[in-house]
């Protein structure tokens, strides 16, 4: 008995196709990166090494121009200092030698004096010194003060000693100039030192020395 034949039935199944896209390791590729980004980009490196060292050379020339206008300054203040130094000692050899001729006029006059008996002579030598002194200080601005009859200034003078005014009127007039002070181009070189004319209270007491008795108490 023969077998029923089987007919065929039709493939309705629709063919699907599967992509791998996983990635593969791949020892050429995994390299590719480093040389490529080195590949691409050489034209930045250098230009960035380039910058730095053009800064390089810039701050190297800045610190060479500082240390040459220090080591410059520094000529130019000791070559002032010995200029300086170089004038005041020029100046202080002028006033030393004009000194020098008051003192050759001063041995002229012990020398003059040795038998000399008359006073009046020997006043008028020692005079004429004092003046010379005085001319030689005056052509150095220094110009003695004179203070007798004008009223007592404590910026000008000192007060060392009183004296008993006669009127109302004398009441702080310098009577005396005990030492002698001096002014340079104006200004109080060494004040002098003068005695001062004070009316007298009732009680024969000086009214400063009274005002500044009561002022301690």
């Amino acid at each position: 008995m023969d077998e029923p034949k089987r007919t065929k039935e039709p493939d309705d199944s629709i063919p699907i196709r599967v992509t791998d896209r996983r990635s593969r390791f791949d020892a050429s590729r995994e390299q590719e990166p480093e040389a490529d980004s080195s590949a691409r980009h050489p034209t930045l490196v250098v230009e960035l090494e380039e910058r730095v060292r053009q800064a390089e050379e810039k701050l190297a020339d800045a610190l060479n121009l500082l240390r040459r206008r220090e080591s410059e300054a520094e000529v130019f203040r000791t070559r002032l200092r010995k200029e300086m130094e170089r004038r005041a000692r020029s100046e202080m050899e002028a006033w030393m030698k004009t000194m020098l001729e008051v003192m050759d006029s001063l041995d002229r006059g012990v020398a003059s004096s040795a038998g000399e008996r008359d006073a009046e002579a020997l006043r008028d030598g020692i005079t004429k010194v004092r003046d010379q002194c005085l001319t030689i200080l005056s052509r150095q601005g220094v110009e003695p003060m004179s203070l007798k009859g004008s009223l007592y200034d404590p910026h000008l003078a000192e007060a060392v000693a009183v004296a008993p005014a006669s009127t109302p009127e004398e009441e702080n007039l310098v009577v005396e100039d005990i030492r002698r002070g001096y002014t340079f181009e104006g200004q109080v070189l060494r004040p002098s030192q003068v005695k001062v004319a004070r009316v007298q209270d009732p009680q024969g007491e000086d009214e400063g020395e009274g005002r500044s008795s009561h002022r301690d108490s």
